[in-house]
């Protein structure tokens, strides 16, 4: 179910709740840490991996940083925090994860944030927890894909052809950002269980019609 154009859409104040006043503000204020490619990049993966109802890209493409607020608090109200904690690791701006943890938790996320700059291991990667599939790899695959791409999501991965249209209809003309988008669908659908091994392993198939070069990415460790 998606957001559309016909949906009530306030333009001039933040929508929220009593109790969701405080977490709008920070909301707004971590968006305007992100620079023009960063907030556009967030807003893409706020259309493709975030939970049902989803947003129209009709509505977010040009959405300035408090008409998304607007958005995902009437769209996400209840799990506000979980996404976008979900939408800054997709970004790679997790260093400002702290402004969405309650002030007994910053001192510890600080904490592992500088190990990680220092080389001990990036931030926030719970120990013996397999990584998720990362953007960069799903990307490094999409470009392998050219138009069989539809036919991986349905027969290898499960998807159902009304999200394909849908991954098309927002990226018509752009086979790439079209498979990119199929694959983040993949994802969001896995949830856990979205890492690069099982990835590799459905799509090293025999009858998978992708090359087993083009597998390459997942095998390749990401750096921290």
């Amino acid at each position: 179910m998606n957001v559309t154009r016909s949906d009530p859409s306030p333009r001039g104040t933040i929508w929220a709740r009593p109790l969701g006043i405080a977490m709008a503000k920070q909301l707004q204020e971590l968006l305007q840490e992100l620079d023009e490619e960063q907030f556009n990049n967030f807003k893409f993966f706020l259309r493709h991996s975030a939970p049902e109802p989803r947003i129209a890209w009709e509505l977010l493409a040009n959405a300035s940083r408090e008409q998304t607020v607007n958005l995902m608090l009437r769209c996400h109200s209840h799990n506000t925090q979980e996404l976008t904690l979900q939408l800054l690791e997709l970004i790679c701006r997790l260093d400002l994860a702290q402004c969405f943890q309650p002030p007994k938790d910053r001192a510890a996320s600080i904490g592992a944030s500088g190990a990680a700059a220092k080389g001990h291991g990036p931030a926030l990667a719970p120990a013996g927890r397999p990584r998720l599939v990362s953007q960069s790899q799903l990307m490094n695959l999409a470009s392998c894909m050219g138009r069989k791409w539809r036919q991986i999501g349905i027969q290898f991965l499960g998807l159902e052809y009304h999200q394909l249209e849908q991954v098309e209809e927002d990226h018509r003309g752009d086979l790439v950002l079209q498979a990119f988008g199929m694959l983040l669908e993949w994802r969001q659908q896995q949830g856990r269980a979205a890492t690069a091994a099982h990835l590799h392993s459905i799509l090293s198939a025999q009858k998978v019609p992708l090359q087993p070069e083009a597998l390459d990415c997942l095998l390749e460790p990401e750096q921290g």
